[in-house]
């Protein structure tokens, strides 16, 4: 099969599951499944063998990240309940003061991005923003973007949140390393973020009056039990990296070290420290029971994702279709990082999902990593990136952050796409300076 065949199966494959996605709204796992079964016999994969490689690759993807993606759920619906997340931009707006709101709301939205779904942290500040905006005489064009772009980018670019966590499981990163460098090229981006949304959104838009009306005097935990269930675990798991890279193998700390800051224990300290939130609730049906059934509800999506993902990469493996488009690609000359850039873009755009933009641009771009001459961290930051460029009309993270901010549809384009876009390109920018002096 030429070159040229093979490319053209597979660029009008992803064309088809993009259409199925965002024109026909057919489910995101059943589009990958089809596409993946359509894609795998068109390249020549015997149709006796078709169950055995969905099989063994849905099972090979979802293997070492399913309890990690379960526990990060369970985490974030701790922190959605127990009011842990308003503590959080109670505490950040005291350090910055009223006049500098906008950035304690970015920040917090930041910081609850990681756990935390980007919608759920919209549905769960609105209300506090909403307040803010009137007492400081500010306009939900810039606090809402903020908000709404600000927990987008940790979405996108720092586990355990399930894209990026899947992501970096597809290219082979160490959790550890992924946390510190999504966090590393995180910060500029909330920053250039927050600039935009300050000085280009400025048109006055006032809140909606039923987000007005929440108790001001609702008890929140302090600030410092709110932090620890966030905080301490990603510390446990960047330490880890750090000791098992820097020290020798047949050490005994390596091997502490290792179990503490695995991704499993550490998220189940995560959630351990979580439930001292609760209070005297702490060993009731809901906390032990109802949580933890809503947080596998919530959880179900992003694994079949993930899994199926893992599908149709398996099948571009075996056809060798990512060394032709890799190779493609070095000999056009175009930079290597832009290929996994503009596969998430273009998922992106289409499908409005950051987190099927993430996984799928990786599960694709792994298997080209030798040919691309990238490493596999330039990779995950570049397909991380891309995930969130253009945000518009077709996702629900724009929807709930437009509406639920009292924006009109080309308010929402300027301060949540724009905003986004700014983020991803900043994103992008760090990688490719990251990538050029050899630091990843």
């Amino acid at each position: 099969m030429s070159v040229g065949l093979v490319l053209t199966i597979f660029a009008i494959c992803i064309a088809v599951m993009i259409i199925m996605i965002a024109k026909f709204n057919v489910n995101a796992v059943t589009s990958l499944l089809l596409v993946s079964i359509v894609l795998g016999l068109l390249l020549g994969t015997p149709p006796g063998e078709m169950e055995g490689v969905i099989n063994g690759a849905f099972s090979s993807t979802i293997k070492s990240v399913a309890v990690v993606i379960l526990l990060g759920c369970i985490l974030g619906k701790m922190l959605e309940e127990t009011g842990a997340a308003q503590a959080i931009c109670t505490s950040a707006i005291k350090i910055v003061g009223k006049k500098n709101v906008i950035w304690a709301i970015g920040f917090s939205a930041f910081v609850l991005g990681i756990p935390v779904f980007s919608d759920t942290v919209t549905i769960l500040l609105i209300s506090i923003v909403s307040k803010l905006a009137v007492e400081t005489g500010g306009t939900m064009m810039a606090l809402g973007s903020a908000l709404g772009v600000g927990a987008q980018i940790t979405h996108a670019l720092v586990p355990p949140t399930p894209g990026p966590l899947a992501a970096a499981n597809a290219l082979g990163v160490p959790m550890g390393q992924a946390i510190g460098w999504g966090l590393v090229v995180s910060f500029p981006s909330l920053i250039t973020t927050i600039l935009f949304c300050k000085y280009c959104c400025t048109q006055m838009v006032h809140p909606k009056d039923e987000y007005m009306k929440a108790k001001d005097d609702e008890r929140l935990p302090s600030t410092t039990i709110a932090y620890m269930p966030i905080v301490i675990p990603l510390a446990l798991i960047i330490i880890s990296s750090v000791i098992t890279n820097t020290m020798p193998e047949d050490s005994s700390i390596v091997g502490i070290a290792s179990f503490i800051g695995s991704p499993i224990t550490a998220l189940i300290i995560g959630c351990m420290l979580a439930m001292i939130l609760t209070g005297s609730e702490w060993n009731s049906k809901k906390v032990l029971n109802d949580w933890v059934d809503e947080s596998m509800a919530s959880a179900a999506m992003p694994l079949f994702v993930t899994g199926m993902g893992g599908t149709m990469a398996q099948f571009v493996k075996n056809a060798g279709v990512a060394d032709k488009i890799a190779e493609a690609v070095v000999a056009a000359g175009l930079p290597s990082l832009l290929l996994p850039i503009l596969l998430a873009v273009l998922i992106h755009v289409a499908t409005g999902s950051t987190t099927l933009a993430v996984l799928t641009a990786a599960n694709l771009t792994a298997p080209m990593l030798e040919t691309l001459g990238i490493s596999a961290v330039a990779a995950f930051l570049a397909c991380a990136a891309g995930s969130i460029i253009l945000k518009h009309g077709n996702s629900s993270a724009f929807w709930v952050a437009c509406s639920m901010s009292n924006m009109s549809f080309t308010q929402g384009l300027i301060g949540i796409g724009g905003g986004c876009t700014v983020a991803g390109v900043t994103a992008c920018i760090i990688t490719f300076i990251l990538n050029a002096v050899g630091v990843i």
